[in-house]
C-alpha cells in the first residue's frame, strides 16, 4: 500500500514539475518518510534603509555701514521678532565719528537665509560677510545611542535593587545608580544644547554710522576739553589714594626746613 501511494505521489509530482519550474525548490520528508520537492515562498524584499536627517548649525556676521544706526537698529528688532527670533546680546559705541551698535540674534534655523537677505538689504556698504555650518549629525546619533544604552542599564539597576536583601547591596546598587543617572543628564543636556544650536541659528550683526562733524576744530576742541577735565579728575583721586605718601614727604620737608633755620 506504501509503494502504491509513493508511485502516485511521484507521478502527482513530475506531472507538476514543469508549472513549478520557475519556483526554488527544497526536499521535504512526506508522511510515510519519503522525501518529496516543495515550493519555498517568494523572497520578501529588504526595507529601504532609513534616511538620517543631517543635524547642521550654521553661524553667521555681518558688518554693515548705514545711514541712520537708530532706525536701523528698530527696523532689526521688527526682522528678528517677525522671524520668531530674539536678540540674545546688544551693546552701542561711540567714539570719535563713529557710532556703532553690535547684536547677537537667534533666528530659526529655516529662516536664516532670508534674515540675512533682508539685512543686505538695511545696509549702505556690507564691510565683511560670512556663513558657516557645522554637521553634529554623528555626534546627534552617538549621544542619543549612549543615552539609550545608559538609561537600559539604569532600568537593570533598579530592578536589581528591588531584589537586593542586605544594607550593602542596597548600598552599592544606589551608588552605581547615581552613576549612571548622572551621565544620563549630562548626555541628555548635551542634547538639549545641540537641539537647541540647529533649531535656531547665532547671527552677528555690527551696524555703524560715521559723521564728518568729528573732524571740525569744534569737536576736537570740545573733545580736548572733555578729556582734560577727566585726566584731572583722574589726578585727584590718584592723590587721594596715595595721602598717606604725601603727608609724610610733607612732613619730612618741614623738618628739613625747620632745621636748617635753626643752625
Amino acid at each position: 500500500m506504501k509503494i502504491y501511494i509513493f508511485l502516485i505521489g511521484t507521478l502527482f509530482l513530475a506531472s507538476c514539475r514543469n508549472s513549478n519550474s520557475d519556483m526554488p525548490q527544497y526536499e521535504v520528508a512526506n508522511a510515510d518518510g519519503f522525501l518529496q520537492k516543495a515550493s519555498l515562498p517568494p523572497p520578501t524584499e529588504q526595507p529601504a534603509q532609513e534616511i538620517v536627517e543631517r543635524k547642521l548649525i550654521r553661524n553667521g556676521n555681518i558688518e554693515f555701514l548705514t545711514k541712520d544706526v537708530r532706525k536701523t537698529k528698530t527696523e532689526i528688532e521688527r526682522i528678528t521678532k517677525e522671524q520668531k527670533g530674539y536678540i540674545s546680546s546688544e551693546n552701542e559705541n561711540n567714539y570719535g565719528n563713529r557710532f556703532q551698535v553690535n547684536q547677537t540674534l537667534r533666528i530659526p534655523a529655516d529662516k536664516f537665509d532670508e534674515v540675512m537677505k533682508q539685512l543686505e538689504g538695511l545696509a549702505e556698504k556690507v564691510d565683511n560677510k560670512n556663513i558657516n555650518a557645522q554637521d553634529v549629525t554623528e555626534e546627534f546619533i552617538d549621544v542619543e545611542a549612549r543615552l539609550k544604552t545608559k538609561k537600559e542599564l539604569e532600568a537593570r539597576y533598579l530592578e536589581l535593587l528591588k531584589q537586593a536583601k542586605t544594607v550593602a547591596d542596597i548600598v552599592s546598587i544606589e551608588g552605581q545608580i547615581a552613576n549612571v543617572r548622572a551621565e544620563i543628564e549630562s548626555m541628555e543636556g548635551r542634547l538639549k544644547y545641540l537641539s537647541n544650536q540647529v533649531s535656531f541659528s547665532t547671527l552677528n550683526v555690527s551696524f555703524y554710522q560715521e559723521s564728518a562733524a568729528g573732524y571740525g576744530f569744534g569737536s576736537k576742541f570740545l573733545n580736548s576739553l572733555k578729556s582734560g577735565w577727566f585726566n584731572l579728575i583722574d589726578f585727584v583721586f590718584w592723590v587721594l589714594s596715595v595721602w598717606p605718601f604725601v603727608l609724610g614727604i610733607t612732613a619730612l620737608v618741614i623738618w628739613w626746613v625747620r632745621r636748617r633755620s635753626t643752625v
